[in-house]
């Protein structure tokens, strides 16, 4: 099993912005990676909240996650269920100045797959940091544009 997975993004926002960007599942959707990614118990971003992503692509799966820690703009973990894998995963938004951010997405894989497993775990893995991250940053530049 690959040990771990990390991806990061920079940009001139402050991370309160980035956190409100990342917050929005509704980013995922509607570009044929993801159709569905909704919280399904409690309230969103607290610890013990749980989310739900269906993928579609780049292998169809069903990820269960539950929020494990929570300290907005800060940073956010999530345990995250699929195909036999449990991955941990830490996202932490970094000021670098007032108005640039860094943000880091972390996945620990823990455990063995009860299951073999018939895909490349670490470069799909590898496709959900960036594509989490990548689409947090348009998300962002969107709402500067007013779109």
């Amino acid at each position: 099993m690959v040990p771990r997975v990390e991806y990061s993004v920079t940009a001139p926002a402050a991370r309160e912005e980035l956190w409100e960007a990342f917050c929005d599942l509704s980013r995922l959707l509607g570009r044929g990676i993801y159709s569905e990614a909704a919280f399904t118990e409690g309230q969103p971003w607290r610890e013990g909240s749980r989310i739900r992503y269906v993928v579609l692509q780049p292998l169809k799966a069903t990820v269960t996650a539950v929020v494990t820690l929570c300290e907005p703009a800060v940073k956010v973990g999530l345990l995250n269920h699929a195909l036999g894998i449990t991955a941990q995963q830490l996202v932490t938004f970094t000021a670098l100045k007032p108005d640039s951010t860094r943000v880091d997405m972390i996945m620990d894989f823990i455990g063995e797959s009860t299951s073999p497993v018939p895909f490349d775990v670490k470069a799909s893995l590898q496709f959900f940091c960036q594509d989490a991250l990548d689409s947090m940053i348009v998300r962002w530049k969107d709402k500067q544009r007013g779109a």
